[in-house]
């Protein structure tokens, strides 16, 4: 993990508890057995392989034998460096295990890493992935699953950088595309490498690092965009923060927005967990640690998410987020 890229700045947006709007946790048993709706699409999510192949390796197997999934997203930081060998060997790893036909992929910060033009590593990113652009939407059992990452190359700011620049046209891109799924409450799910501030862990709490605090240089506009929807559930990565802890996810409320907010899930890792440094900081907690995610949507908009420790091969825990049929809908209906 590249420290030296990180960055602190305050945010105003505030975040409300997971129980405020009936989206719960369940121990692991339950979570296993309780009855839901037909599943309608069933996602693996990881994120931060950053060249950890032998993770890699058996995070893929362990999703493997949970059964079939309809999409593997891999939520960014794919590479170390973003060298076209990295991707090489990348893909020789997930060529040569089983995984789903269909692989999603969003650009991390660990993809512009070399000291080529911001162009020329996001062509090699989309080359390799087969990604149409750093921002897309796919719809897999009935569930639209929206991508969204920087169109231009990280900024210095305060005593780090900014790591994303969406632009005005994918804002207005993911602004169009959640207005039209908000009418029917169908759960969307938007996957950002990067991290909102006070969201999920290593952004929020006592112990958190600074410089989560801001990683997207148009981060006002992106709040204010989905903060009128409690159908989105937010996936990032970056942080490399235990889904052991409480705060691995959250609803967030953005003043002017819907009152139950939306939902945030933090990815996990596959290369190194990390962990408070007690000085506003981080430092790594476990190299051997991977963790990620199984995700459920049933038909009548259920989403269940499975945080997976892969090394033990064992559930941590699941949340189930209702739909958001019962949470009301965004403003303007």
């Amino acid at each position: 993990m590249a420290h030296a890229t990180r960055r602190g700045f305050l945010t105003t947006v505030t975040g409300t508890a997971l129980a405020a709007t009936g989206t719960a946790f369940l121990p692991a048993a339950e979570a296993l057995a309780r009855p839901r709706g037909r599943v309608s699409a069933t996602l693996d999510v990881i994120s931060d392989v950053q060249g950890d192949l032998r993770d890699f390796s058996m995070t893929l197997n362990r999703l493997n034998a949970l059964g079939a999934a309809d999409a593997l997203v891999v939520n960014g930081d794919l590479v170390s460096q973003g060298h076209a060998f990295q991707y090489e060997d990348y893909y020789g790893v997930l060529d040569s295990h089983p995984h789903p036909e269909l692989v999603l992929s969003t650009l991390g910060n660990h993809e512009q890493y070399t000291d080529e033009p911001f162009d020329t590593q996001v062509s090699r990113f989309l080359d390799y992935t087969g990604m149409s652009d750093v921002y897309t939407r796919t719809v897999v059992g009935g569930v639209p699953l929206l991508t969204i990452g920087t169109t231009r190359p990280r900024r210095s700011g305060g005593d780090g950088s900014l790591f994303v620049t969406l632009g005005r046209e994918q804002l207005s891109w993911l602004d169009a595309h959640l207005s039209r799924y908000r009418r029917s409450g169908r759960p969307v799910l938007v996957f950002s490498h990067h991290v909102l501030p006070e969201s999920v862990s290593g952004s929020v709490g006592e112990d958190r690092a600074d410089f989560y605090e801001q990683d997207f240089v148009d981060e006002a506009e992106l709040l204010e965009i989905l903060g009128d929807h409690p159908n989105v559930v937010f996936f990032s990565g970056h942080t490399h923060w235990s889904l052991e802890r409480d705060d691995w996810a959250a609803r967030k409320v953005v003043a002017g927005g819907h009152p139950d907010g939306f939902t945030c899930v933090n990815t996990g890792f596959v290369q190194t967990m990390y962990g408070p440094d007690g000085r506003g900081g981080e430092t790594p907690v476990d190299g051997a640690a991977a963790q990620g995610l199984r995700v459920e949507v049933t038909a009548e908009g259920e989403v269940t998410v499975h945080a997976r420790d892969f090394r033990n091969d064992r559930l941590i825990r699941s949340l189930v987020i209702p739909s958001a049929t019962a949470h009301g809908r965004g403003r303007g209906n």
